[in-house]
């Protein structure tokens, strides 16, 4: 693929807009549709990285330099765990029932009073905006993540609510809130032995 159609199949799979990319890049929302036509190729080496880093692409690839790889939709990935963004072992994979749907999806494996022997594996969409009153999987200080209902109750005051009743409820004031990883906005939970 070319750099413009790289850029554009990103934005659309991660659900920005041509505004939204550009005001992560700090470009105008012309420049964007520049990329995206094509009529800008040569893209300077700094915006290029900020670039790749929002698009979550390598900058090589945005360069023709390596292969990219675009999202894969049919397949979700299970996770043993995740410690801040990095993801653990895989432990299975499986069909995502919902392919026209657009967005990265991955999975974590949780213990569930429902299914005490094999837990469920709770799936996340890792592109889509969370909003106050989502249930996320987040990591805090980069450990191990965990999934909470996210509540904004201010700018710098977020609240972490357990899902199922049980874990504790956490308030996250000021520096605290900078150190929580929010890694996904909870999609649906499926059981492993019904894949």
């Amino acid at each position: 693929m070319e750099m413009k159609d790289i850029i554009k199949s990103r934005r659309l799979e991660l659900g920005l807009t041509q505004q939204e990319l550009a005001d992560l890049c700090h470009a105008d929302r012309s420049t964007v549709g520049k990329w995206e036509s094509g009529d800008i190729i040569n893209i300077k080496r700094d915006k290029l990285r900020l670039l790749a880093s929002v698009l979550e692409v390598s900058h090589l690839a945005l360069l023709g330099a390596e292969e990219y790889v675009p999202t894969q939709k049919d397949k979700i990935i299970i996770y043993d765990a995740i410690y801040g963004d990095k993801l653990g072992n895989p432990i299975d994979d499986l069909k995502n029932p919902y392919p026209e749907q657009v967005g990265n999806y991955f999975g974590i494996k949780v213990e569930h009073p429902t299914f005490p022997d094999n837990g469920c594996y709770v799936i996340f969409n890792k592109d889509q905006k969370v909003q106050s009153g989502d249930i996320v999987a987040v990591s805090l200080n980069a450990e191990q993540a965990i999934v909470r209902k996210l509540y904004l109750v201010d700018k710098d005051i977020i609240t972490l609510r357990p899902v199922l009743g049980d874990g504790e409820l956490i308030n996250l004031v000021g520096n605290d809130v900078k150190n929580m990883n929010v890694l996904g906005k909870y999609s649906f939970t499926i059981t492993p032995f019904i894949k």
